[in-house]
């Protein structure tokens, strides 16, 4: 268990841990198992800590005040827990005092053996900030899938956020393997059909077998159709109770060719040739809609172009 590859490259390519820093695991009762293996992959450190609270409810809740000072006083913090603190105030005061945060929510045991924190980092960046590069600037974005899929939207003034999966300067935040090329729509501009037929990193939904068509005006989802699982994920955004919900925000450019889609958000999100939308709150991306909730949905072998560069041609990088 020591000998952990994941937990290794967790260690140093993802966060560059030197031995003097104070590393902090915060976890829960769910992730416990995960976090056990980064403890034991880091006996030479003698300033680590692994601290435990009750789980959260929902992505971006801050964790106990307790957990939030040792957060604030660590160098490096690990969130390995069954929700995400990514979008926590928790997580914005510690970066904003020079803590480097990583995210592994909704880990596994079994991503720690194999998948998308196998991946060769360094190159995975470099495409990332090709496709940013030709983001930067560029005034529309079009989605095209062979299954019937056509989405158009503006990201005119919106810059792009590429995720390399590294937290290896003071105040940054990353969740691998999640490597990633994401923008924004402009409110209001986003237009067309979409079928998800990858994944929802949901507790009851995950992955797709039975495609979610969403009619999308405004940049809101206006309609929900499909079977069963259609029916799962309208119940789900209903209960929000949130009008917001349904903004079409992010899109991100899954770009790890590790990742294998399995229901769990940081591997989805990261897969190889999917994109996805994130609905909900997109301050974050540079929007203006502010809501307690971010889901992301996944589609699979996109072509998109950006004003007239093809960037993925049925999933395939061609930048």
């Amino acid at each position: 268990m020591k000998d952990n590859q994941a937990a290794k490259v967790l260690l140093t390519t993802c966060s560059e841990c030197k031995p003097e820093e104070k590393i902090l695991f915060v976890t829960d009762p769910t992730s416990y198992e995960v976090a056990k293996i980064m403890w034991e992959a880091t006996e030479a450190y003698p300033n680590r800590t692994l601290v435990m609270m009750n789980e959260r409810t929902m992505h971006g809740e801050d964790p106990t005040d307790s957990v939030a000072a040792a957060m604030r006083a660590a160098d490096v913090i690990f969130g390995c827990t069954k929700f995400s603190l990514f979008h926590s105030q928790a997580r914005k005061d510690a970066v904003a005092n020079g803590a480097r945060f990583v995210n592994m929510a909704d880990y596994s045991v079994e991503m720690m053996y194999a998948g998308g924190l196998y991946a060769d980092f360094a190159e995975a960046r470099e495409t990332c900030a090709r496709i940013a590069a030709v983001e930067d600037g560029a005034k529309t974005l079009e989605i095209t899938c062979e299954n019937g899929s056509h989405f158009t939207c503006s990201i005119e003034g919106r810059k792009p956020f590429p995720q390399y999966g590294r937290s290896i300067e003071k105040g940054v935040s990353s969740s691998p393997p999640d490597v990633e090329c994401a923008t924004c729509a402009v409110e209001g501009t986003g237009y067309g059909v979409v079928y998800i037929d990858g994944s929802i990193p949901h507790p009851r939904l995950g992955l797709i077998h039975d495609e979610i068509k969403l009619t999308i005006e405004g940049s809101k989802i206006v309609k929900i159709e499909g079977g069963e699982q259609a029916e799962i994920f309208a119940d789900v955004m209903k209960s929000f109770n949130d009008e917001n919900v349904y903004n079409v925000g992010e899109i991100g450019i899954g770009l790890n060719p590790m990742c294998q889609l399995n229901g769990r958000m940081l591997e989805d999100e990261g897969c190889g040739g999917t994109v996805h939308f994130g609905c909900g709150d997109n301050v974050g991306f540079g929007g203006n809609v502010s809501c307690p909730v971010h889901i992301d949905l996944i589609f699979k072998n996109p072509t998109l172009k950006v004003d007239d560069t093809l960037v993925l041609e049925c999933g395939k990088v061609m930048v």
